[in-house]
């Protein structure tokens, strides 16, 4: 079980794993100066809009101290990560844990035991990353949430959540690996094809099942009552033709003081979704901006154009885990003594390692997803100021869930293109008062 360091596939793991550590520790820091010269300064864009008089000396101090807690709480998670992803490598574990299973269950000798090895690898090789986040994510929610007005939840509750999501985890877990094992019997030469497709329909199923089964398993959905809000609402659902089942109100507020609104499902499983803090925070005409901005991304087919290319980029990928995965290279080199006619029965070990190398290298793809995620909020953003005929609305809207949400203002520009999914809200609003101006 000895682990080979000039192996080519441990090279890249060690070279991805900390490069990764490397850029994710640069870039926060990064930020964290950026705070330390501008977090308690407005941006001069923002100094003429009435609603960002919400962002007084004593929010913005705030905004600070939030983000400076969670980035000091971040940096002993970052090591400990590192260490024990890099421990469990050199330590033999993963060779140890397939060995031993292999002992209990009688494989590869007996074949028919492939679902149940798999199974237990996958589960158990999960378990040390579970265990250390408990205390990072106690302290996170206990102690930086809840000191900050945001955590509203009582241990009892947080308990019941993690075994909630433990046992949903487990219960798809075993499905997809089912799944999996039987696209590696049934077709040894091309899994890599038939498990893009089962990864992509289970993504699908699991968008008509969220709404549905799985989210009202932690919270409590109720219909929207009456009103000047829901009439709203209905009027731009019915005007975009849009089909849902319906407009729900969560109690989001029984765990935490932070707000939001989705609209969420496919086909006849599609709902909109409006956290109950988010209704007390925002006026009416803030709230259907903010929801004319998720209906855009449905409207402008967001999430077709995204499904369209990520779809032939996860088949080339799958296609590299493929012939990665027949490597005997990529076992010998982690330790794991496996004979070369065996690899065909055990590629679910194959795909873990190749898994596990490729994580490190994902952090360089991160700027150009960043890039079109944030180049699609743009669109929705303009997309609702157009529907709703009200910009005013959404910016005022766009500023008041920043403040609520302590987000902070100026973070620099190359933290934002490697880490923001969305634009900031200086960018937001300048945007929209750039476009919207002279309407």
């Amino acid at each position: 079980m000895k682990i080979t360091l000039s192996n080519p596939f441990v090279i890249i793991f060690l070279a991805g794993t900390f490069l990764s550590f490397f850029i994710k520790n640069a870039l926060e820091f990064a930020d964290w100066r950026a705070r330390v010269k501008n977090g308690g300064n407005l941006p001069d864009s923002l100094k003429k809009i009435p609603a960002s008089r919400c962002f007084d000396e004593e929010k913005l101090k705030k905004i600070v101290e939030y983000e400076n807690a969670k980035y000091f709480a971040w940096i002993p998670c970052s090591i400990a990560s590192l260490f024990v992803s890099l421990a469990l490598v050199f330590s033999g574990f993963y060779p140890w844990l397939f060995e031993t299973i292999c002992r209990l269950t009688d494989f590869p000798q007996n074949f028919s035991n492939t679902y149940i090895c798999a199974f237990l690898f996958m589960v158990l090789s999960s378990i040390p990353d579970s265990i250390l986040s408990i205390p990072f994510d106690l302290y996170a929610e206990f102690h930086i949430e809840r000191k900050f007005g945001f955590s509203h939840t009582t241990l009892k509750l947080w308990i019941l959540d993690g075994i909630k999501s433990t046992v949903l985890s487990l219960i798809l877990s075993a499905v997809l690996i089912a799944a999996i094992i039987a696209i590696f019997q049934f077709f040894p030469h091309t899994w890599w094809i038939f498990l893009t497709a089962v990864m992509f329909a289970f993504t699908l199923i699991m968008q008509i099942l969220y709404p549905l089964v799985i989210a009202p398993l932690f919270n409590t959905f109720v219909p929207l009552e009456d009103g000047e809000l829901k009439t709203r609402i209905t009027n731009l659902i019915n005007g975009l033709g849009f089909t849902s089942t319906g407009i729900f109100v969560v109690d989001a507020s029984k765990r935490s003081g932070h707000s939001n609104a989705y609209f969420t499902g496919i086909g006849k499983s599609k709902r909109v979704v409006l956290y109950d803090t988010l209704i007390k925070q925002l006026t009416v005409d803030e709230l259907e901006a903010v929801l004319g901005h998720e209906f855009g991304h449905y409207k402008l087919r967001h999430i077709l154009k995204k499904i369209c290319f990520i779809l032939p980029l996860e088949l080339i990928v799958m296609l590299a885990l493929y012939f990665i995965a027949h490597c005997p290279l990529l076992y010998s080199g982690f330790g794991f003594s496996i004979a070369t006619e065996h690899i065909v029965f055990v590629q679910f070990i194959g795909l873990f390692l190749a898994s596990l190398v490729a994580e490190g290298c994902k952090e360089i793809i991160y700027p150009l997803t960043n890039f079109f995620s944030r180049r699609d909020e743009y669109a929705a953003d303009a997309f609702s100021a157009n529907l709703t005929k009200n910009p005013d609305a959404l910016i005022s809207g766009l500023i008041k869930l920043n403040s609520e949400n302590l987000k902070e203002l100026l973070p620099p520009k190359i933290y934002v293109i490697w880490n923001y999914s969305h634009p900031t809200l200086v960018e937001r609003v300048n945007a929209l008062m750039n476009r919207f101006s002279g309407k």
